[in-house]
């Protein structure tokens, strides 16, 4: 089984499977293509490979159009290009999503039609192997869930400090392990229900922290985007205002540098304060090379 889903920012979908938009193949699925930086030194035969840098994925599909009517043929053919506007699938950082479905699980990506949707040789009241070409910013695939963590203090009584030794709950409360199930670093979104603290997040497993250069007052809500491809920092205020955030970051730990390696990982909550109030919320998905 094979069920190729698009949804734009309307939130209106086609999908690729059964009538009317039966799928025949989907290209694209695999590992992307890579950009090989090379060096080559004076009388070096061949040359040394300096690095690599996977390519954006482009998605192909082909399907076929079925309808009782040729008059329905040309409906469900608009109502197609309505659905796969431009205009629908890419405002600010906001992207359509592309949901692919097979025995093994369902994964999406963020994609944006990319051409192709030429209507040739229709048959009576069927219009064969229509080609059609998603653009995706990012060359992995994800699970189409979200996986969530989180850290937060406990009776309205925060983690208090100073300590009375011997502290019984400190591993317990600031120390979480976490898997990424998939094959590739999984970049997260950490929001931080703030309490005019500057709390840190530090991952053991792979060395890596996310820190806040000030405190940032109580009843702001801070999110950070960790993900290269959508790096994003902004605050929300009691009045849901939004106003950037990337001057309360530490400039020692950068937000791309922030990310969740395949297996598992020890990440640490560090208050920053005299006590842990602040809520912190780590959420992740699973990423894919290839599906």
């Amino acid at each position: 089984m094979q069920r190729l889903t698009y949804i734009n920012l309307d939130d209106e979908q086609v999908v690729f499977h059964h009538a009317p938009f039966v799928l025949s193949k989907v290209g694209g699925l695999g590992i992307p293509d890579l950009k090989v930086e090379t060096l080559r030194g004076v009388y070096q035969h061949g040359d040394t490979i300096a690095g690599l840098l996977r390519e954006k994925r482009v998605v192909t599909v082909t399907f076929s159009v079925l309808a009782e009517s040729r008059r329905l043929l040309y409906d469900y053919r608009m109502l197609l290009i309505d659905i796969l506007s431009p205009d629908k699938a890419a405002q600010g950082s906001d992207r359509a999503r592309l949901i692919y479905e097979n025995d093994q699980g369902k994964y999406m990506t963020y994609a944006v039609p990319d051409g192709g949707l030429d209507a040739n040789g229709r048959f009576l009241n069927a219009q064969p192997n229509i080609k059609l070409d998603f653009r995706c910013e990012s060359p992995y695939w994800y699970d189409d869930y979200l996986s969530e963590l989180k850290f937060a203090y406990s009776a309205g009584t925060g983690f208090a400090l100073p300590f009375s030794f011997p502290v019984s709950f400190g591993l317990r409360d600031y120390t979480k392990s976490v898997t990424n199930r998939g094959q590739v670093n999984a970049p997260v979104q950490i929001t931080i229900a703030c309490k005019g603290e500057a709390p840190s997040l530090y991952n053991s497993t792979t060395g890596k922290r996310l820190a806040l250069a000030i405190p940032v007052p109580e009843g702001q809500t801070l999110i950070l985007n960790t993900d290269p491809a959508r790096l994003d920092a902004h605050m929300i205020d009691s009045l849901d205002r939004e106003v950037s955030a990337f001057g309360r970051l530490s400039l020692d730990t950068p937000l791309a540098d922030f990310y969740l390696a395949p297996g598992v990982n020890e990440l640490v909550y560090e208050p920053g304060g005299a006590s842990a109030q602040s809520e912190l919320t780590v959420a992740w998905r699973n990423t894919y090379e290839g599906v």
